[in-house]
C-alpha cells in the first residue's frame, strides 16, 4: 500500500511540473485577422515556431519579427518592414522596432501594451489599444 501511495504521489508531481515552461498556445501556421474598417483587415501570420508576419492595412506595409511567451503573455518583437531594404540604415522611412504584449484567449488575440526600442532599451509607450480591435483566429 505504501508503494502505491508513493507511485501516485510521484505521478501527481510529474504531471503538475510537466506543463511549466510550455507556451500556452501553439501558433505555428496560424493566421489571425482584425477588421479595422470596410475593406481594411490587419493580419498576423505565425510562420514558424518563433517568427511572424504582420500586414497593416492602414500602413499598407508588411512587418516581420520574432515571438515568444513570457509568463503566459505572447511577446511580439517587431524587427522591421519588408520595405526597409529600400532605404539606408539611417533613413527615417525604415520601420521602428516595437515590442507588443499580447493576450490570447481561445481564438481571440488582443494587444495589451506596446514598447519602443530607444537607445538600446525598451520604453513602454502610453499608446492605448482599442478594446474593440480583437484578432480572430481564421486558421
Amino acid at each position: 500500500m505504501r508503494m502505491f501511495v508513493i507511485i501516485i504521489w510521484c505521478s501527481v508531481l510529474c504531471f503538475s511540473c510537466s506543463g511549466k515552461g510550455e507556451q500556452p498556445t501553439e501558433l505555428t501556421g496560424t493566421k489571425w485577422e482584425c477588421k479595422i474598417a470596410d475593406g481594411c483587415i490587419n493580419i498576423y501570420e505565425f510562420t514558424t515556431e518563433n517568427t511572424f508576419k504582420f500586414f497593416s492595412c492602414e500602413m499598407e506595409d508588411e512587418y516581420f519579427g520574432e515571438y515568444y511567451f513570457k509568463d503566459g503573455i505572447l511577446i511580439l518583437d517587431q524587427k522591421g518592414s519588408v520595405y526597409d531594404e529600400n532605404f539606408p540604415d539611417s533613413s527615417i522611412h525604415r520601420a521602428e522596432r516595437k515590442l507588443y504584449k499580447v493576450e490570447i484567449k481561445g481564438d481571440k488575440l488582443k494587444h495589451l501594451s506596446m514598447s519602443d526600442w530607444v537607445n538600446g532599451e525598451w520604453i513602454e509607450s502610453n499608446f492605448e489599444f482599442d478594446d474593440n480591435y480583437l484578432y480572430q483566429k481564421v486558421n
